[in-house]
C-alpha cells in the first residue's frame, strides 16, 4: 500500500468533510488542512485551525500563533492508523509553523467518541468539558 500526505485547499477539505465528517460542514476560519491518500486514492484530509475557543492557549501561557486545535478528521475507509496519519500530520504542520507549541482536540461524547485516536498517541487527557 502507497501513502502519501500533502497540504490541500478549500475544496478538498469541503468534499471531505460534507462525504466523511458527522457534522457535514468545514470547520470555520484559516485552515491548515493535510490531504491523505492512500494507494493515490484520496481518502480524506486532517485539518488544525484556531478553533472555536480563540482563548485556548492562555491556559498554558502560550500565544494563539503557538496552539492550534485539530478541528477535523474527515476520511473515508483507509488502512492506515489514524494516530499514525496524525503523527505524520503533527510533523508537517510543525515544520510550516515552527513556533507551534500545542495542539488540542476534544472528543465529543455525544458522538460516542471516547478519545481512542488520541490514547493511542499518548496525548494527555485534561478533562472534560462542561456540556451545553
Amino acid at each position: 500500500m502507497s501513502l502519501r500526505l500533502d497540504w490541500v485547499g478549500h475544496d478538498a477539505v469541503k468534499f471531505a468533510c460534507e462525504h466523511w465528517h458527522y457534522s457535514k460542514c468545514v470547520p470555520v476560519g484559516k485552515l491548515n488542512a493535510i490531504g491523505v491518500w492512500e494507494n493515490k486514492t484520496y481518502t480524506g484530509c486532517i485539518t488544525f485551525s484556531y478553533g472555536a475557543n480563540n482563548n485556548m492557549a492562555k491556559q498554558y501561557g502560550l500565544t494563539q500563533q503557538q496552539c492550534v486545535e485539530l478541528t477535523r478528521i474527515a476520511l473515508n475507509s483507509h488502512e492506515t492508523p489514524v494516530s499514525k496519519l496524525v503523527s505524520i500530520c503533527f510533523k508537517l504542520l510543525t515544520k510550516k509553523n515552527p513556533d507551534l507549541k500545542l495542539v488540542i482536540s476534544y472528543a465529543d461524547p455525544e458522538q460516542d467518541h471516547i478519545g481512542a485516536i488520541y490514547q493511542a498517541g499518548n496525548w494527555v487527557f485534561n478533562g472534560t468539558s462542561p456540556s451545553r
